[in-house]
């Protein structure tokens, strides 16, 4: 035993190898940690648009199964408005009168429903009718920024058009197609018979 043994410490080599290794060590689990956030984050986003976009047609589905012919001659029950963009985009817009049923839009007042699109996404604004202070209900569909519009038409063909020529009339059927910045948006357009639609 002629070697000369050292202290029972760490050589200043061992020490920062053990530190960068506590390093890694340290930025991959804040990596993980971070990326974790995030991916919850964005699923938290996706699941919010989801519920907005399931309120968003449920109310309208709603507002138009319950759109109503005009109580009175001459007042308009239902108007279609036919715009295009100058980038060709169709920016219709419909407005009717609906007997709420489902909240928001309750039964204890006729509605006023305008449904158009915006730069922010796909408008729906319903005004109770009758009462004093009213107070609008706005809902948002995000990411749709065109809408393309068809009724059905009261004609014994019964063929989807762009033209309402019978404003004090709800059209026996509704049909939506929802464009976003890339196009007509997936899936099918939303058609929807309306009950109390055509020559009642």
């Amino acid at each position: 035993m002629s070697a000369l043994r050292g202290g029972g410490g760490f050589t200043l080599l061992e020490l920062v190898v053990a530190l960068v290794l506590a390093g890694v060590v340290a930025l991959l689990v804040y990596g993980a940690a971070a990326a974790g956030a995030d991916t919850q984050a964005r699923l938290r986003e996706r699941g919010l648009a989801q519920q907005e976009a399931r309120a968003f047609r449920a109310t309208l589905e709603d507002a138009l199964r319950n759109a109503r012919p005009a109580r009175i001659r001459g007042d308009t029950a239902f108007n279609l408005d036919v715009h295009r963009d100058a980038g060709g985009r169709p920016r219709d817009r419909i407005a009717f009168v609906t007997a709420g049923a489902f909240p928001p839009l309750t039964a204890d007042a006729d509605w006023a429903v305008t449904v158009e699109p915006s730069p922010r996404g796909l408008l729906l604004e319903a005004v109770p009718l009758g009462v004093a202070a009213p107070v609008p209900v706005v809902l948002r569909l995000p990411g749709v920024t065109g809408l393309d519009v068809r009724v059905l038409a009261i004609s014994r063909l019964r063929e989807w058009t762009k033209r309402w020529v019978f404003p004090s009339l709800v059209p026996p059927g509704v049909e939506f197609t929802f464009w976003t910045d890339s196009g007509p948006g997936g899936g099918r357009p939303l058609r929807l018979m309306l009950p109390l639609g055509g020559v009642q």
